[in-house]
């Protein structure tokens, strides 16, 4: 099944000469999340979401769908494109599940971003967005970090293995975070 994408070079030189903004949401990225780690079904930080977001994502784990590439003519080309041209790419899903950002992040790989491009989109960008001091690890911001396994420069897969997490100034093992029982509001 084709789609029609097309991205126009006048459309493509206004995000660029504005810097405007580009949230470009990949269709399927969270998909090849899975298909390079199908064991992460079964990771246990699905069970922290509503019971309808876990089948869901089981659902997108099963698909036994072939060629999800991003197309390097379709919307990959345009993001390139409108980064290219000087616009800004932020990382971004329509869905809840965490799963389909670093889908997103490892779309923009196959598209032609470097890993650090990739999650410069997810980091750096969003907060320069929404005019926030965040973003960078830098004397005297906030930020929360997460701790991976690998090296997520040199595979943005790397990315969606946190196995701590520095939030407030403490550190969190991922078991930690696992058997913490959230707080009602009430409390």
């Amino acid at each position: 099944m084709a789609t029609l994408q097309r991205s126009y070079e006048d459309v493509i030189q206004l995000f660029g000469k504005s810097g405007r903004y580009l949230t470009p949401t990949m269709f399927g990225a969270g998909r090849q999340v899975f298909e390079k780690d199908p064991a992460l079904k079964d990771d246990p930080r699905f069970k922290l979401y509503p019971e309808w977001m876990q089948q869901q994502t089981a659902q997108m784990a099963n698909l036994a769908t072939p060629n999800l590439g991003i197309d390097p003519s379709g919307n990959g080309k345009m993001v390139m494109d409108v980064m290219h041209a000087g616009g800004i790419i932020v990382a971004g899903t329509d869905t809840p599940n965490a799963i389909n950002l670093h889908g997103e992040l490892a779309a923009y790989v196959a598209a032609g971003m470097t890993p650090f491009e990739a999650l410069k989109a997810a980091t750096v960008n969003p907060a320069h967005a929404l005019v926030l001091d965040a973003g960078t690890i830098e004397a005297g911001k906030l930020a929360d970090l997460v701790i991976v396994d690998g090296d997520p420069l040199a595979d943005v897969a790397n990315a969606h293995k946190v196995r701590r997490v520095i939030a407030n100034g403490r550190l969190y093992e991922l078991n930690q975070l696992l058997n913490q029982h959230p707080v009602s509001a009430t409390q």
